[in-house]
């Protein structure tokens, strides 16, 4: 039997495949009820979401959300979501769309739109061990890894891109240098594979809720303390509703944040515990802003705008939420959704809940030219948010082999990827390696 360790959207995705294959499982969660930090609130019908805020979905992802009869319930993003904003100098500007914007918009200088027009012809060799912001730096110029690698990093990893190694984190990258010499001719060789910005009806925890549901041998507030090896088997000590007791078990599986894995694996093995806690998980803090349309000076339109460190901005960005998707809020209102990150801004880390709102607050109305208080606000923080791909998450990879031999594997969002695509990817890929 495989145990599973937490019922996120990794631990529940490989929990659904190995039941469908009839490989026999048990899926373990700490909490009272499964999706990690995939959490929405519904208030008033105004749909909030506590972490992501929508999936970017592959054909895979589509053809599980359609087996799961989920189809129905898809919110595709409006097409004015394409449209992305930096503030830059004082005001939003809209990044490049496409080659056309690219070279011959206002967005880049002269000089940065002719180095990433020479990238194309560019003949250094691919370094693995090379950072985000030192390839993008090197490759494209300062400016293109100042205002377009920084917030980018920053909106999707809340890190900083010269901590960050690219072979990780945008393993494209290096792939379209050692296979064409440049990142642009590879992406114009090998186009990228169209994916659907989605969400749902309810927001991301109906998709949540319904593999919950037709996942079987679950068992919520059952936590697991520590394993213990048993001739190449495994006991799993567990607290279940204050009582112990120990799960026998061929394999397990951590389907859950690093630190916690370390706890639970450290009984066995110091030094994976170590590696385990290595990962590091800078804070970041959300809050969600309601307004009446009414009180903006403009109404944003697009995706959402990102704010690059070398701009004096306490916040990492918002989504444009009621923008990107309809129905999240009613249609007199304008929800946003503000981040503010350790990496980019470090007092977010020690500063009191308090101050923090009352910066993002003061910060949102200036930028937006708001007039009076929202209608409605909701903050929230993950102490330990996004797990970060740097040299440390590689040894991890480097050393996986070696841990499975044990029968311990990794299916979470570290170390194959953070996105909800990614690890769904990896669930089904991992199912596949556990089939009968």
């Amino acid at each position: 039997m495989i145990a599973i360790i937490g019922a996120g959207i990794s631990g529940l995705t490989l929990a659904y495949r190995l039941q469908k294959q009839g490989t026999p499982y048990i899926l373990l969660e700490s909490s009272s009820m499964p999706g990690g930090y995939l959490q929405t609130d519904i208030k008033k019908n105004r749909i909030l979401e506590k972490a992501a805020n929508s999936i970017l979905a592959d054909q895979l992802v589509l053809d599980f959300i359609a087996e799961l009869g989920l189809t129905q319930e898809i919110v595709e993003a409006n097409a004015i979501s394409k449209k992305r904003y930096v503030y830059k100098n004082g005001k939003y500007r809209a990044l490049p769309s496409g080659p056309m914007s690219l070279l011959f918009g206002s967005f880049f200088s002269l000089s940065q739109r002719l180095n990433i027009f020479k990238e194309y012809f560019n003949t250094q060799p691919y370094r693995t061990d090379i950072t985000l912001y030192d390839l993008i730096n090197e490759r494209f110029g300062q400016e293109a890894a100042d205002y377009a690698l920084d917030p980018f990093v920053s909106g999707v990893y809340a890190g900083n891109p010269k901590e960050l190694l690219a072979d990780l984190c945008f393993p494209v990258l290096g792939k379209n240098i050692s296979n064409y010499g440049s990142i642009l001719k590879g992406f114009i060789k090998n186009p990228p594979q169209r994916r659907t910005s989605l969400t749902f009806q309810g927001g991301l925890k109906t998709f949540i809720q319904t593999l919950a549901d037709q996942v079987t041998n679950k068992r919520y507030d059952c936590k697991v303390e520590s394993l213990q090896a048993r001739d190449g088997k495994w006991n799993l000590v567990v607290n279940h509703e204050h009582t112990k007791e120990i799960i026998f078990c061929d394999q397990v599986v951590f389907a859950l944040p690093a630190y916690e894995a370390a706890t639970v694996i450290r009984s066995h093995s110091e030094e994976w515990a170590q590696r385990f806690e290595a990962i590091e998980y800078p804070m970041v803090r959300n809050m969600h802003l309601i307004y009446k349309k009414e009180q903006f000076g403009f109404e944003p339109k697009g995706f959402g705008a990102l704010h690059p460190r070398v701009e004096p901005l306490f916040t990492a960005g918002v989504i444009w939420n009621s923008s990107t998707f309809d129905n999240r809020t009613p249609a007199d209102e304008i929800l946003l959704t503000c981040m503010a990150t350790e990496k980019r801004t470090p007092e977010v880390a020690t500063i009191s809940d308090e101050q923090a709102e009352e910066a993002i607050l003061k910060e949102i109305k200036r930028l937006y030219r708001i007039k009076g208080e929202p209608v409605y606000t909701q903050s929230g923080s993950w102490k330990k948010g996004i797990p970060q791909y740097t040299d440390k998450m590689a040894t991890i990879l480097n050393h996986c082999e070696q841990l499975e031999k044990m029968n311990v594997y990794i299916c979470s969002n570290w170390p194959y990827g953070i996105s909800i695509t990614d690890c769904i990817h990896r669930a089904h890929d991992l199912a596949t390696k556990f089939k009968i």
